[in-house]
């Protein structure tokens, strides 16, 4: 009776989002992990590539499996103590030689695909080769063209990477999983002698996808995809790991955030994208069992990697002007951000790097220039005067005119920004210019496409040193207006550039790097390519009806967004809270 019940509640549940993902198959709601996913452009109204299973794709692929199946060579934890923040898992240990221009990679042995193939070195050199080769029009290409001299399998259980230069962190940024970082690594027996940028990767009936993790896929339709637990996991068999506690995790289609409050309080849904400041309060205040990172305290949740800016098409007037985002910073008040969009539950950032305590030593060094380049300056009389300046000119209504056309700032956003975006355009508009804000299905793509001339976007780089953030400014990502982009940013300056390259040669505990790191930031706050906001912080509800030991601040065995390369952890370390 109680598994009738879970598939009646679960179908009621589904009817206004769509699907009927019941409990079918005899695995009842204790046993089952259920959140929307995460993606409104891949997941709005249906899951757009259900029927497919291509991480590489740069548009309309959503997380709903490819970023927890796919095993990395390592694990990173941001919130654990240094001796733990590295955990091996494929790979056993790695090398470089001494001018960090080659590494040799240990692959564990006993790791298998779930069609029983083993996983080897000629896997990860593969998919490096396969990504190398198609620049740049895959996810992660970009990059690998510009290291990768040379990737080769020594033997089943080793391989050699050859890079065009030094490169001391290419094992950690590209193959340890941290946040959303981390390459998807693919089975060669599968891709081999595929299109990449038109393999689907998808045929349930040949037990495709072929992933590495201990799930595989039940259902897969617009309406939701359900991964139900294998038997045959490699860790498990080899005592590496125990299986996970949770046999059947559900991905519905991305909901308005009132329907995911209406679930988590009603315990029809285990967790959820970031909730805002007023209804993650709701929710806790309603549902006691439902609880966050820092418990039932602020800030509700956790510091992420991801600093949010005001960005632009740097390509594109007026936003082409370093002296309109000057006026722009002017006008923006970030303390009434914080105050009014956020209902005081978060953090400014002057800055687009997180404020973890391992890159403290190098943005506490600059604190001087962020001073000189007044990025935290709320300020209109400055903002006006540079306008008047270039010529601008407010019209009858207040508002900023050149040669009859107002100083338009439409940002774009997703649903993550609807507390801040009307804060912030009212700023503007109060400043002078023609703000406003628009949230559409397609935003992503108008941000690659350079559509969007000026959005909302988190910096999804650094954790350790400041490296990582700075090459996303890096030219080799700019593609002209209408052409699609990896990074959205379409700023270059070849002197930044060049410093960019030194930092990601030079070893992150080697002095040389505060140095370099100095000279690119004078650069990048000299011309603010995009405005720095506000520090983020993942507010997701933890509910606690059925499955207990979520990460949290008091056990921060891993971050707990789901649709990070991390997610495989939680799954791990969650215990069903019932018997």
């Amino acid at each position: 009776m109680k598994r009738l019940l879970w598939g009646l509640a679960v179908g009621a549940m589904l009817t206004g989002c769509g699907g009927d993902g019941g409990g079918q198959n005899g695995v009842p709601r204790e046993r089952t992990l259920i959140m929307d996913c995460s993606s409104l452009q891949d997941c709005g109204g249906q899951i757009k590539d259900y029927n497919t299973f291509n991480p590489f794709l740069l548009i309309g692929v959503s997380k709903t499996g490819w970023n927890f199946l796919y095993e990395p060579l390592y694990f990173y934890n941001a919130y654990a103590t240094d001796a733990e923040n590295i955990i091996p898992w494929i790979a056993t240990g790695h090398e470089y030689n001494d001018d960090y221009t080659e590494v040799t990679i240990d692959i564990r042995a006993g790791v298998e695909w779930s069609d029983g193939q083993p996983w080897t070195a000629h896997d990860l050199v593969f998919t490096i080769n396969m990504l190398k080769d198609n620049a740049p029009k895959l996810a992660f290409s970009t990059d690998m063209e510009a290291w990768v001299r040379e990737a080769t399998a020594l033997d089943d259980l080793t391989a050699k990477i050859v890079l065009n230069k030094a490169n001391p962190r290419f094992i950690f940024s590209y193959f340890t999983n941290n946040f959303d970082n981390g390459i998807p690594i693919v089975p060669r027996h599968i891709w081999e002698g595929e299109d990449p940028e038109q393999f689907s990767n998808f045929d349930l009936a040949r037990g495709w996808p072929v992933v590495s993790g201990p799930y595989q896929i039940a259902i897969s339709d617009p309406q939701n995809r359900v991964w139900d637990l294998r038997e045959e996991w490699w860790a498990h068999k080899i005592g590496f790991k125990q299986m996970p506690r949770v046999e059947r995790v559900i991905y519905l289609t991305h909901m308005e955030e009132s329907k995911r409050v209406q679930n988590l309080i009603s315990n029809a849904m285990d967790t959820s994208l970031d909730i805002r400041p007023p209804n993650i309060r709701s929710i806790l205040d309603a549902n006691p069992n439902v609880s966050t990172f820092s418990g039932r305290e602020l800030p509700h949740g956790y510091l992420d990697w991801w600093p949010v800016c005001l960005g632009f098409n740097n390509l594109e007037p007026p936003f082409d002007d370093p002296e309109i985002r000057r006026a722009i910073n002017y006008a923006i008040d970030r303390d009434e951000l914080v105050a009014v969009g956020w209902q005081g539950a978060g953090t400014k950032s002057h800055l687009p790097l997180p404020d973890f305590p391992p890159l403290r030593q190098f943005t506490d060094s600059i604190q001087d220039l962020v001073e000189k380049y007044e990025v935290g300056v709320y300020d209109p009389a400055k903002s006006a005067a540079i306008l008047e300046r270039k010529g601008w000119t407010r019209d009858g209504e207040g508002l900023w005119v050149k040669d009859g056309e107002r100083l338009k700032v439409v940002i774009d956003i997703f649903d993550v920004f609807t507390d801040l975006a009307p804060v912030l355009a009212a700023q503007l508009t109060r400043s002078g210019f023609d703000a406003s804000f628009r949230m559409t299905s397609d935003v992503f793509s108008r941000m690659a496409q350079g559509v969007a001339r000026a959005y909302l976007m988190g910096n999804g780089g650094s954790v350790r040193d400041p490296y990582f953030t700075l090459r996303l400014y890096h030219s080799r990502f700019v593609q002209p207006t209408g052409t699609h982009a990896e990074r959205f940013w379409r700023w270059s300056n070849p002197e930044f550039d060049a410093l960019v390259d030194q930092m990601g040669q030079t070893a992150p505990d080697d002095p040389e790097l505060q140095r370099l790191f100095r000279q690119a930031m004078e650069i990048w706050l000299s011309e603010l390519p995009s405005i720095p906001i506000v520090q983020w912080y993942h507010r997701i509800p933890h509910n606690e009806t059925y499955w207990k030991n979520w990460p949290t601040a008091k056990n921060p065995y891993i971050n707990s967004a789901y649709w990070h390369n991390t997610w495989l952890l939680v799954l791990l370390g969650l215990e069903p809270a019932q018997g």
